[in-house]
């Protein structure tokens, strides 16, 4: 994931930074009756970057306990790398006792170029005979093109129930020109925990 955390630097544009907060750009709340709340998670950070890991359990469980939720960070389970085989971490989190489970991932970055071409406006001057022009040429208001790029990031959120592996919620949340991966996943996660509690995924 090391891709990721170069692309999600800040861009600058002709001396300009162009950053839009992140926002949660669609969710889903499963309506079946197998897809009743939790009430113990275990945030699981799916990156091989462990700091990146770290911060993205960080802000996800953070924000479901603000909203009156169980939330542990998966690295309280497995320090280190997620296991290979994921019968290794299932039998971690069985054991201690977690009801649903919440996973967050990046699942696109893309890069767009965009061409800003600028204009010239003509300012006014006087024509009224051959000598008025001295004075008044080369009178342009000119604004260089330039070449535009926007990265955008999406995050991947999904929260499942453990007992019959249901899928109760996902969201996906879209962010152009992140400066910073830590910033970036704590404006995320409070988007994501809101709608947590409103959907009522977590009691």
């Amino acid at each position: 994931m090391r891709w990721w955390i170069a692309a999600v630097g800040v861009v600058a544009v002709a001396g300009t930074v162009l950053v839009a907060a992140p926002k949660l750009r669609s969710s889903w709340r499963n309506p079946d009756p197998a897809a009743a709340p939790v009430s113990k998670v275990v945030v699981i950070g799916f990156t091989s970057e462990i700091a990146t890991r770290r911060a993205m359990e960080d802000g996800l469980t953070a924000e479901i306990r603000k909203n009156g939720g169980s939330a542990e960070p998966s690295y309280s389970l497995v320090p280190g790398p997620l296991p290979k085989e994921p019968a290794a971490m299932k039998e971690k989190v069985t054991a201690a006792g977690f009801d649903g489970a919440v996973v967050v991932r990046v699942s696109s970055v893309n890069r767009e170029q965009y061409w800003d071409p600028g204009y010239v406006a003509v300012v006014p001057g006087y024509y009224y005979s051959p000598w008025s022009y001295w004075g008044h040429y080369y009178l342009y208001a000119w604004d260089m093109g330039y070449m535009r790029t926007e990265t955008i990031v999406q995050l991947e959120t999904t929260v499942y129930a453990l007992k019959g592996e249901v899928l109760i919620w996902s969201g996906l949340s879209e962010t152009s020109n992140p400066g910073s991966v830590r910033k970036l996943i704590q404006e995320v996660s409070v988007a994501v925990g809101e709608d947590l509690k409103k959907r009522n995924v977590i009691r």
